[in-house]
């Protein structure tokens, strides 16, 4: 998945600093390190939006040299003190990004607009995990509210960046930017694209939000299985994986994490909720054995990762960077295995399966969402 050569040596320290079964080995990891260069694989960690992960993990792994933390002279840093900034400097960017989303929700309560954060946003709302790096901050509204939403975000001061473009269909309206804020703001109309919709629909996500403080003055969030379920699709489907055959590993990372912190019976929530569509279960299951293939994450109970899961993983880690994918061959049988379609739910009757197996690759088209009605121009006068 990654190109030969030193990139590919980078990326296989990355995934080793990430592992969540790591014990014993971090003398030789470290050593690996030291002659790969810091500087190198952070500049890596960064390229793929994990340099704040890899930052956590140096630390709670003592992988780092054991030097002092200082600033030399010349402006140069150790390695320690140049975690440590990076770390303090990560923070910093959160924190100004929950001042900015206070301020935006307040502005939007204000006219009864209840926003729900959605990806990222929600560990800016609740402040964990605070490892997690986002680039903007994502808020689903009620398709009617949307553009009376990005009207108050722009009384704020927020402008697009350029010309912007027409977006009557698009999922969210344009990214709105301002000097003080780090990345941009997204005004959401739906969850997603309507490859997305079709799996997880935005009035679902709407209706099933919750308050993460009493005081009801934030952002709603989502409970922690459909949090981790609409990322899950978000990437899969909404990057389309079929096109690409590959999992973004911050994506992998993040799912391995929220689920290693979930008890049974939100993980039962989580298999539940995908079961609903075979599709849908094959993909948290590809996922799931991902994970605990490259990153190591157990798989816990009622969570499965079923050879047919593994193998479809194992084709995609093996593929030749740049070669074309295999289409949807792999994930269509995953998703008309017949054990899978008799698992979800549903799957006891032969007329659902039938039904399953027919309209599967319907799944795979893209659906435009219809145009919304336009108001009419008044007459001309006479």
């Amino acid at each position: 998945m990654t190109a030969p050569g030193p990139t590919a040596e980078l990326h296989a320290l990355l995934v080793a600093c990430l592992r969540f079964d790591a014990a014993g080995n971090d003398g030789v990891l470290a050593d690996r390190i030291a002659a790969a260069g810091w500087e190198q694989l952070l500049a890596h960690a960064d390229e793929l939006r994990l340099g704040s992960v890899l930052v956590r993990a140096a630390a709670r792994r003592q992988l780092a040299p054991a030097v002092p933390p200082l600033t030399l002279p010349d402006g140069r840093m150790t390695i320690t003190k140049a975690l440590q900034q990076r770390d303090a400097d990560h923070l910093a960017r959160r924190g100004i990004m929950r001042r900015r989303l206070d301020e935006i929700v307040s502005a939007l309560r204000q006219e009864a607009i209840v926003p729900l954060a959605l990806k990222g946003g929600r560990s800016i709302v609740t402040g964990a995990p605070d490892w997690r790096h986002l680039r903007d901050l994502d808020l689903l509204v009620a398709p009617r509210q949307a553009q009376r939403a990005q009207e108050i975000v722009l009384a704020l001061g927020y402008r697009p960046a350029g010309e912007p473009r027409p977006r009557l269909i698009h999922h969210h309206l344009h990214e709105l930017y301002r000097a003080d804020m780090p990345g941009w703001i997204e005004i959401h109309r739906r969850g997603g694209p309507s490859r997305v919709e079709q799996f997880l629909p935005s009035a679902e996500l709407l209706a099933s939000a919750v308050d993460a403080a009493p005081a009801r003055v934030g952002a709603m969030i989502l409970p922690d299985h459909l949090h981790v379920l609409h990322g899950i699709i978000h990437h899969h489907v909404g990057h389309r994986a079929v096109k690409h055959a590959t999992i973004e590993i911050k994506a992998l990372y993040e799912l391995a994490a929220a689920v290693t912190d979930m008890d049974e019976a939100e993980r039962r929530r989580l298999l539940e909720r995908a079961a609903r569509h075979p599709r849908l279960l094959a993909i948290l299951e590809l996922w799931t054995a991902a994970a605990a293939d490259l990153l190591g994450m157990p798989v816990l109970a009622p969570l499965r990762a079923p050879k047919d899961a593994a193998a479809w993983w194992a084709g995609m880690a093996q593929a030749e960077p740049g070669t074309p994918s295999a289409g949807i061959g792999p994930e269509l049988r995953a998703a008309t295995a017949p054990e899978r379609l008799r698992r979800a739910i549903g799957g006891g009757s032969a007329l659902r399966r039938l039904y399953w197996r027919l309209t599967m690759p319907l799944t795979f088209v893209k659906r435009p969402m219809l145009m919304p009605t336009l108001p009419r121009r008044p007459a001309p006068p006479p």
